[in-house]
């Protein structure tokens, strides 16, 4: 493919994003695949609160002392268009060298490319069967969940209650699993759809403006692990191939096919369920540079330090090889063109789905902020509804102190300023400074 001219290509390089340099011991011996004495970047499509950047934060702090000459390792994330953006980068301008890899959102890295439309196929300067696949430290678990307070228990329950469910966009999985399950399985959600990040869904949930949403086992346990312990949020329906271990008790999508058509449908929409958290580079690694980065990786993840980080933070580890994802992959693309027409129906169809768009309102208050951390990337203080910490970016943060255009890090403890969010955990909209 040429080089890229994508739309999304403007929004990959945003100045101040969040950068975290881990480093190594001095370095081994020359290997046939040395990075003695270099960099490598670990791109991360997902923002910096969320459960991919949990992970990629975990591995990259033990992952640089595994790889041949012990390179530092720089971790910045490369957001836009759910990992569009990142896996563009990566493909069309990504060095080939090994310095260069992505800790990619699951979807874009695998189905989403051919399950869309011929439009959005437009936008997608990748080819996912060429790429350089080093593994995932994870398997995929999906669920979803209601609130506790919701009234429903089970899978026959959103049959026949129905069910609000908060989403981000229309292509993200907490809008695009309740589709499915309308109109293969006929159930009656209602998918509230505009929230900026799933963080926010969290909160639309304790406040009962929805009653559940779709995501992972591993990021409930990552960043709502309170909810899954004290059974906050109740689970109706995995998103898998396979059971959770502790879930056997809730039912498997593709064990509720009501035909073999729609069977081979979900197992499509869900075969990508074993690369929960992949790790991948640019095509055109050479034999040996790929072989120590898939290495490399698995010693990660059997190394004590990096298991004993990852039980911390509540990090599930379910180790997938590189070479098992490249199967994968493979297998998804040799899908029948008939099979992938009617998995696009079931995915996009809305005709039996109420779609509500949600209105996320802006709060513009005067406050003194009381913690900043990250050099001003999080700012915290109290504000009308109590304790707020919103995150600062570099592209889409307005900072002015004294009236004048200042970086975040200018942004101190103390200080008083005027802030327009859309509450905890979102992305200021401007910070304004005396």
């Amino acid at each position: 493919m040429g080089t890229l001219q994508s739309k999304y290509l403007s929004k990959t390089w945003a100045p101040g994003l969040g950068a975290i340099v881990f480093a190594a011991a001095a370095p081994l011996a020359a290997s046939a695949a040395d990075f003695s004495g270099k960099r490598v970047t670990l791109y991360v499509s997902a923002s910096p609160g969320g459960g991919y950047a949990a992970y990629a934060r975990t591995v990259a702090k033990v992952w640089p002392a595994h790889i041949p000459g012990k390179p530092r390792m720089l971790v910045k994330h490369k957001q836009g268009a759910s990992g569009v953006v990142a896996l563009n980068y990566l493909y069309n301008v990504g060095k080939k060298d090994g310095t260069e890899v992505l800790a990619s959102y699951r979807e874009a890295a695998s189905t989403t490319p051919l399950l869309s439309s011929a439009e959005e196929r437009k936008n997608f300067k990748y080819d996912l069967t060429k790429m350089s696949w080093i593994g995932s430290v994870n398997s995929y678990y999906g669920v979803c969940v209601a609130w506790h307070a919701s009234g429903i228990k089970t899978f026959d329950d959103v049959k026949t209650k129905g069910l609000k469910m908060g989403g981000t966009h229309f292509g993200n999985l907490s809008s695009q699993a309740p589709r499915v399950m309308n109109n293969l399985l006929d159930t009656k959600i209602e998918v509230y759809s505009g929230y900026p990040h799933g963080t926010v869904v969290n909160l639309a949930m304790e406040r009962r403006e929805v009653d559940g949403r779709c995501w992972s086992v591993d990021s409930i346990k990552a960043i709502a692990s309170q909810w899954w312990e004290e059974k906050k949020i109740v689970p109706f329906i995995q998103l898998s191939l396979r059971s959770y271990p502790t879930l056997k008790h809730v039912p498997v999508i593709t064990d509720l096919a009501k035909n073999q058509k729609d069977r081979q449908i979900l197992n499509l929409l869900f075969s990508n369920s074993a690369m929960s958290r992949p790790y991948v580079g640019p095509p055109g690694l050479s034999g040996d540079v790929l072989k120590a980065l898939r290495t490399s990786f698995i010693a990660t993840t059997k190394d004590k330090a990096f298991l004993e980080g990852a039980k911390k933070v509540r990090l599930d580890i379910d180790v997938v090889k590189g070479e098992e994802i490249e199967k994968i992959i493979k297998s998804i693309y040799a899908t029948p063109p008939s099979v992938v027409k009617e998995a696009l129906t079931a995915i996009n169809s809305t005709a039996k789905t109420k779609i509500v768009k949600v209105k996320i309102p802006v709060v513009t208050e005067t406050v003194k902020v009381a913690g900043v951390k990250r050099k001003g990337r999080r700012i915290s203080f109290k504000g009308k509804d109590g304790k707020v910490t919103v995150s600062a970016s570099g592209r889409k943060t307005k900072v002015t102190i004294a009236g004048k255009k200042a970086k975040r890090s200018a942004v101190k403890a103390g200080m008083t300023c005027t802030i327009a969010h859309q509450g905890h955990r979102s992305t200021a909209k401007s910070i304004d400074c005396k």
